[in-house]
């Protein structure tokens, strides 16, 4: 029962963490206000977290669980390329309704600076004297990647490395952005694999291409962006990329509308 309960505090500060980071950024998000936002004391928020950095940390190690469990429920029921159509269309929902994903792509905006801040200033101001016990966060991967390893109680999905893992980024792509694109290139390997795509061996062209509109998915929806207009934009662009990466006539085999019952 306790553990319960603690798993559930632990959940509050994570996601009053992702509401604050999403509204003011990680400088402007303080400990304080978060602890307020999750209805819990400081004295709590520090038995989960050592500091803000560590909260941040959980915020992205959390967005990453969610993103890659969706993405292999979608894989599992259909093709390598049909699940990555699918995969834009969960994204673009949960920028909608995460607030967890929305900080995750804003701590990444900011492009890892709040690691090198957080490591300058050495122990946050806001951290007491005396902190009562902290959980041990996952290890630093570096200050130009952020994002933790590990994957949250809630989560599912396979093991996958976190944002800072050679394999899981597109080289110049970091943080969330990174993670989110190491996703889609993944499915675009698998689809190739799948011999779903034109066989241009060596060629890649649809790899720049895909990446590079998915990456832009999360820039280009304001908050003033109802949900139809998002799904109406992903069906356009999919209905211009797929004729450039399938065989010809290949396209009709594939559903470039939203799949009702997506995975959250």
């Amino acid at each position: 029962m306790a553990q319960e309960r603690s798993e559930r505090t632990r959940g509050r500060l994570v996601e009053a963490g992702a509401v604050l980071f999403d509204r003011s950024g990680y400088a402007g998000a303080t400990l304080g206000e978060i602890a307020g936002t999750a209805g819990v004391t400081k004295g709590a928020l520090y038995f989960h977290f050592a500091s803000k950095e560590d909260l941040a940390r959980a915020v992205l190690d959390q967005a990453e669980g969610s993103l890659r469990g969706a993405c292999a429920t979608l894989r599992t029921a259909s093709s390598p390329l049909q699940a990555l159509i699918d995969s834009g269309y969960w994204l673009v929902d949960a920028l909608g309704s995460d607030a967890v994903i929305r900080a995750a792509f804003r701590l990444g905006r900011e492009g890892g600076a709040w690691l090198g801040e957080a490591a300058a200033q050495g122990p946050a101001a806001e951290v007491p004297t005396q902190p009562g016990p902290t959980q041990p966060g996952p290890t630093q991967p570096g200050p130009t990647q952020p994002g933790p390893t590990q994957r949250g109680p809630a989560q599912s999905g396979p093991t996958q490395a976190g944002p800072a893992a050679a394999g899981g980024c597109v080289a110049g792509t970091q943080g969330f952005h990174g993670v989110w694109a190491g996703v889609v290139r993944e499915l675009l390997s698998g689809a190739r694999r799948a011999g779903e795509l034109r066989d241009r061996p060596g060629c890649t062209g649809p790899e720049t291409l895909v990446v590079t509109a998915a990456c832009g998915l999360e820039v280009t929806f304001g908050e003033d962006c109802s949900p139809e207009e998002r799904a109406r934009r992903v069906a356009a662009l999919w209905e211009w990329l797929l004729p450039c990466l399938v065989p010809p006539g290949a396209a009709a085999l594939y559903r470039t509308r939203p799949l009702t019952g997506v995975p959250a």
